[in-house]
Formats: structure tokens, sequence, C-alpha cells
């Protein structure tokens, strides 16, 4: 018990914990996607979807604290890397060299973290604490989706928060594996690669929702 507590305290243990919870949030994104797409089929199809959630009763509360908690995990650890990292450069370090194969997503992760945090706060605050207080303004979930998704203040929102979603998992996706230990040459080039695909398959899945929306209204 001594050996995981160490390890969890340690700069190490950190980054591992941060890259398992990163690559369950992927997971959390990949089926999120996989029940937006139901839009395609109209409001009620959404419905249709949430009620199917909500069937699982007790078991949908249980998952839904392990996502959250996933997230606060993933974000205070986030948090206290960057700033550790930080300080071991020291404030008047300016040197450049290292960043030969850097990119605009590995440089812009902090940024790109804090607008998907921004970004995930407004969507909580759109339909899931209404829907907690019993608001009926979520009563029909796949009417009040669409009317937000549709409006000229949410689309710009969203979209905002897909570009900081794809910025951010263009770099997160084989950062995390070479955190736990897959960094050979032979599988490095390939895991960014998949870090991109991964990035432009959820940017254009997220996206096409509203874009297809806005032409169906």
């Amino acid at each position: 018990m001594n050996a995981l507590r160490r390890f969890l305290t340690s700069s190490l243990g950190q980054k591992t914990l941060m890259a398992l919870t990163g690559l369950g949030l992927v997971g959390f994104l990949v089926a999120h996607l996989a029940g937006n797409l139901t839009l395609f089929q109209g409001a009620e199809a959404l419905n249709e979807y949430e009620h199917k959630l909500e069937s699982f009763g007790p078991l949908l509360y249980v998952a839904e604290a392990g996502l959250g908690l996933l997230f606060v995990v993933h974000i205070g650890l986030a948090l206290r890397v960057t700033a550790r990292n930080r300080e071991a450069r020291g404030v008047g370090y300016r040197q450049r060299t290292h960043m030969g194969e850097s990119t605009v997503a590995s440089r812009s992760m902090l940024i790109s973290g804090l607008v998907l945090l921004l970004f995930l706060l407004v969507h909580l605050i759109d339909f899931r604490v209404p829907k907690a207080m019993g608001s009926d303004s979520v009563e029909d979930m796949g009417v009040a989706v669409i009317d937000r998704l549709t409006s000229p203040i949410g689309f710009l929102i969203y979209m905002v928060g897909l570009t900081a979603m794809g910025l951010h998992l263009r770099h997160a996706f084989a950062s995390a594996f070479q955190t736990l230990g897959v960094s050979h040459p032979r599988y490095s080039l390939w895991l960014r690669n998949a870090g991109f695909g991964l990035a432009v398959v959820l940017f254009v899945g997220f996206a096409s929702i509203p874009i297809y929306l806005m032409f169906q209204s």
C-alpha cells in the first residue's frame, strides 16, 4: 500500500494516472458520439436512447459518478503536472531548441484543456443541471438539444468546444501511450497518426450533427 501511495504521489505515477484517465475519457467520447448520432433520425430517436440509458437505474448514476471522477482526476493531475513542469524549467527559461518536432496541438494542451473544461461546464448547465432539477426546459431532451445546437450562440460554442477537443486529442492520444511506456520508434509514428485520425473522426462526427440540423431546420 505504501509503495502504491508513493507511486501515485510521484511525478511518474501522476503522469501515468493522467494518461489512463485520459484514455478512459476518449472511450467516453466515442460512446457519447454514438449516442449523439441518433439525432440524424430526429429528436425522438435521441429520447429513446436516453430512456434506454435511464432504464439501467442506479447503474447509470454509478457510471455518471465514475465519469465525473475521471474528469476531476484528469483535470486536477493535468494542472498539477503542468505546474511542476513549469517549476522545473524555471521562470526565466526561454530555450526553444527542443521544440523542433512540436506542433500547435502539443504547445496548446493547457489552453485546449481549459477551453474543454469551460465547454463541459456550459454543457452541464445547458442540459444535465436543468434535468436533475426537473426543469420543463429539458423535458423533451431531443428537442432541447436540437434547439440549442441550431441557435447561433449554441452552434458557435459547440464548434469552439469541438475545435479544442480535436487539438487536445491530436497530441494527447500518442502522449498517453508514450507515458505508459509505448515509445519504441516502430510505434511512435503509428500512434501519432492514430491520434490525428481519432481527432479528425471525432471532430467530424460531432460537428456533422449541428451542421446537418442547421440545414434541416
